[in-house]
């Protein structure tokens, strides 16, 4: 009977000791919220949504500034493998992106928006590189186009001297079923004033900027 004994609980350990072995965290998820959004940071106003790619900081110091003001969901677009902190290798490996989404691929990113239709207006920004938008945002909106459908986005972008017209036809062409608003394009002469170039812009769009 002890021998019995014994052996039943033997196996009962073995049991558990497998199980623990098998209970792996998911590490995949561990920069995602519950709706799949990888390193969202909520607002207090779920109206809005502001995305940015940024590489220098002119943008995502644009993004802060509009969602500071709004109050708002912020979340950076970030491609799968950094960009080289060197200048020159950075904008070779740009170039490169850009060819390959003329023959239909585009670069892998690690952000995705499951929730997207929650929100009235989507703010996007990206620097201009080559007179074209960013490609890492070109990816993540031909990735959510059908998610982008029917959606009010509003443009805006920085750049050294370059124009946003070609990129805003990047925007329209990758969305067609999006609804675009006036863009902001602040260049390396007017980034001085971005906070108040932003409030003007926000209030032209007829957004609810906080009063504070």
């Amino acid at each position: 009977m002890n021998k019995v004994l014994f052996i039943s609980l033997m196996l009962l350990l073995t049991f558990q000791v497998s199980a623990c072995g098998t209970d792996t965290p998911d590490t995949d998820n561990t920069e995602q919220d519950e709706n799949g959004n990888s390193n969202l940071i909520p607002g207090e106003n779920g109206r809005y949504l502001v995305l940015f790619t940024s590489r220098t900081g002119n943008t995502e110091s644009m993004a802060k500034i509009i969602s500071g003001s709004l109050k708002c969901d912020v979340l950076e677009v970030v491609p799968s493998v950094p960009y080289d902190g060197d200048y020159n290798s950075m904008l070779q490996r740009a170039r490169n992106e850009q060819s390959a989404i003329g023959q239909g691929n585009y670069p892998s990113i690690k952000t995705s928006v499951e929730n997207v239709g929650d929100y009235d207006m989507i703010f996007i920004g990206y620097p201009i590189w080559h007179g074209h938008m960013a490609t890492t945002m070109q990816a993540f909106l031909h990735a959510h186009r059908s998610k982008l459908s029917g959606k009010q986005i509003a443009l805006f972008a920085s750049s050294g001297s370059s124009g946003i017209g070609t990129s805003a036809t990047e925007a329209r062409t990758l969305c067609p079923d999006a609804t675009f608003t006036e863009t902001l394009l602040l260049t390396s002469s007017s980034l001085g004033q971005k906070e108040s170039r932003i409030g003007t812009w926000l209030q032209k769009l007829n957004v609810t900027v906080d009063a504070d």
